[in-house]
């Protein structure tokens, strides 16, 4: 069975061109406990794509950090009378796929199956008790916590890591986004079973719940299953907006010695939410400035011209309370303050002039060239679609993406960089040994 998913999966490709050429024709409504759904039809290839979204993130555990983490983890480890290997063989006899996630904003929960009356039937039957009806069993919170334990290590033992999560702590200080996901060793430690259960019965409940399903069932059905995943529900509230986070004041700098040949270089700033007027010209302006893994500005200067590093990303990280403007890098220990000059002088001169007219030309063409094939399956057309919805962007967002981006001038990524890009208050993170 697992195959013959496999085997489908792979023909879903076939069929993203064909969608893009179309209007991305959505159905929007609420459950009966008010979560919000949006369902978009996909015949072609007989499978379902469903993720289920709640506001309850990282962001939202309080003082218990990798809260939202750890009650991700349990939701499928024991549920209504099945314990967690029965729910576990429930989705496998069908082929269907499970897998649940945490970010800073969201807890997002994905569901494969195929679309054949008995597959379906089964595999939304174990989701809706995975959504609905969680034991929580103590030696299931036990296990599990000691694995979040045991990944925080692992965390710490990655260069890579560390710098993420040091940029993170020191740039949000304390804002909900500064600490890392899955917490600490001592949060974790602390956390408490109750809490748990606390968090579930607060933040799981029909008015702070997204439902995106699309694939190969028509309206009918699918109002019939968001009401079965959502029946048990209690309506209850949204989760509280999460506040902005309030930039640095002047620039800053984190260094942190580590035993490794390479120091991992991070700079940036407190950056945009979705919202923000000027998204399409920073987006296309990253793209140019750093964007581009292999053809960016700083690829060029910092990779190909001086190769000082493997490379070089920057990037916007949307989110609700401002997530990051983040340039990202690694080089040997003995050429890290070249690269960072370099890195700084090549984002210095972005801001002066912006990009020219051959450098925008290229990123539209990349940007609208590759759409299409990041709508290429259910999944990613579902994954689209729920950040839509979480992030409540225009439900004309994937129709107008590409005019969108054909329209963005120079002088407009110019100014957006000027108004959203501060030099003077930026942090830089240094892992290695400079």
């Amino acid at each position: 069975m697992k195959t013959w998913l496999t085997l489908i999966a792979a023909t879903a490709f076939s069929f993203s061109y064909q969608a893009q050429a179309n209007s991305f024709k959505t159905e929007h409504w609420q459950t009966t406990n008010g979560a919000q759904v949006v369902f978009y039809q996909a015949m072609e290839v007989p499978m379902l794509d469903i993720n289920v979204a709640f506001a309850a993130g990282s962001a939202y555990d309080g003082k218990q950090f990798g809260l939202s983490a750890l009650t991700t983890e349990l939701l499928n480890q024991g549920n209504g009378n099945l314990d967690a290997n029965q729910i576990a063989d429930k989705l496998a006899d069908t082929g269907a796929q499970y897998e649940g996630e945490t970010s800073r904003d969201m807890i997002m929960l994905h569901l494969k199956t195929l679309s054949s009356e008995q597959a379906l039937a089964q595999a939304i039957e174990a989701l809706s008790l995975i959504i609905n009806k969680p034991t929580f069993q103590y030696d299931a919170f036990t296990r599990e916590k000691n694995q979040q334990l045991v990944t925080i290590t692992q965390q710490q033992e990655s260069p890579d890591e560390v710098a993420n999560m040091a940029f993170f702590n020191k740039l949000y200080n304390t804002h909900p986004y500064a600490h890392a996901i899955n917490g600490t060793q001592e949060s974790v430690k602390n956390i408490t079973l109750t809490q748990v259960r606390d968090f579930y019965k607060r933040y799981f409940v029909g008015d702070n719940m997204y439902i995106v399903i699309v694939g190969a069932v028509n309206s009918d059905k699918a109002h019939q299953l968001a009401e079965q995943l959502t029946q048990n529900m209690p309506k209850g509230q949204a989760a509280p907006s999460i506040v902005k986070a309030v930039p640095l004041s002047a620039a800053e700098k984190v260094a942190i010695s580590y035993p490794s040949s390479q120091t991992m270089l991070r700079l940036g700033q407190v950056g945009i939410d979705h919202a923000v007027p000027d998204y399409f010209p920073l987006v296309v302006g990253n793209y140019v400035l750093g964007g581009g893994t292999l053809v960016s500005r700083l690829a060029y200067e910092v990779r190909e011209k001086r190769g000082l590093t493997y490379g070089v990303v920057s990037q916007f990280m949307p989110m609700p309370g401002d997530g990051p403007f983040l340039i990202s890098l690694s080089t040997k220990n003995s050429e890290a303050n070249n690269a960072l000059q370099v890195t700084e002088e090549t984002l210095k001169g972005f801001l002066l002039n912006g990009p020219n007219e051959e450098e925008l030309t290229a990123a539209k063409q990349y940007m609208t060239g590759s759409f299409p094939l990041s709508l290429a399956s259910n999944s990613s057309i579902a994954n689209m679609l729920l950040r839509i919805a979480f992030y409540h962007l225009p439900d004309d967002y994937l129709d107008t993406y590409t005019a969108r981006i054909e329209a963005v001038t120079t002088e407009e990524i110019k100014q957006a960089f000027d108004t959203h890009i501060q030099l003077d208050k930026m942090l830089l993170v240094t892992v290695g040994q400079v």
